[in-house]
């Protein structure tokens, strides 16, 4: 820590009868309430809508699913395809190290194909993930406009299908956490509901409330 008190008395070497600290500020309006002239603002969200797996999208490939959402938020916003900075889209299972599918879905939603498209796999959290990552981009001043969301079919690409045990390590067996990658997210779920003694009905009232919260928000 002393050293780090003397790197920052050489950075604020100017700042005569300051007192002289090193530590970590705020340095984006996203990461404060506070209005700011240069804030990032999500101009229109939408999506398709959610089944039930081996449902009505159950042969409904992931790309025209992205396709469709890609559409109408250009037809919603009238923003200028060219204006598109960056593309980033959140998923876990897709094929073709995972932005395959989302490559193909920016081209069949007619997009430039000169705007750059990247994937993030964050598990659970991916597109909230890839709609950061753009966020950031622009707060950093990187891009102007960005378009970021994602995408799943788990009834076309189960969770477990792009797992092969055989190539595995056998180590993962001598470490616990290393071996409970291995357990499925439904598990999981069940697992943390059961330790935590979290009821079905309390899950109901938390989504209805947060239902209710985003039609508020959209008011």
């Amino acid at each position: 820590m002393n050293r780090l008190q003397r790197i920052a008395g050489h950075v604020n070497s100017g700042m005569a009868g300051q007192e002289l600290y090193l530590g970590a500020q705020p340095t984006a309006a996203i990461c404060t309430p506070e209005k700011s002239e240069d804030d990032v603002v999500i101009c229109c969200a939408v999506r398709t809508p959610l089944c039930k797996a081996r449902g009505a999208f159950k042969e409904t490939a992931p790309e025209l699913l992205l396709a469709t959402v890609f559409k109408e938020v250009v037809a919603r916003t009238k923003v200028n395809p060219k204006d598109i900075g960056d593309i980033q889209i959140g998923n876990v299972l897709q094929p073709g190290a995972s932005g395959l599918t989302s490559r193909m879905g920016q081209f069949i939603a007619e997009l430039p194909y000169d705007i750059p498209l990247s994937t993030v796999n964050r598990q659970c959290s991916s597109g909230l993930q890839a709609t950061a990552n753009i966020a950031a981009f622009i707060k950093a001043g990187i891009i102007d406009v960005g378009l970021a969301g994602g995408v799943e079919n788990m009834s076309m690409f189960p969770m477990m299908a792009t797992i092969d045990i055989t190539k595995l390590s056998a180590k993962i067996l001598d470490y616990e956490n290393a071996e409970a990658c291995l357990l499925p997210m439904g598990l999981t779920s069940e697992n943390v509901a059961a330790a935590y003694g979290i009821s079905r009905e309390v899950q109901d009232a938390m989504a209805a409330d947060s239902h209710k919260k985003a039609l508020e928000a959209q008011k």
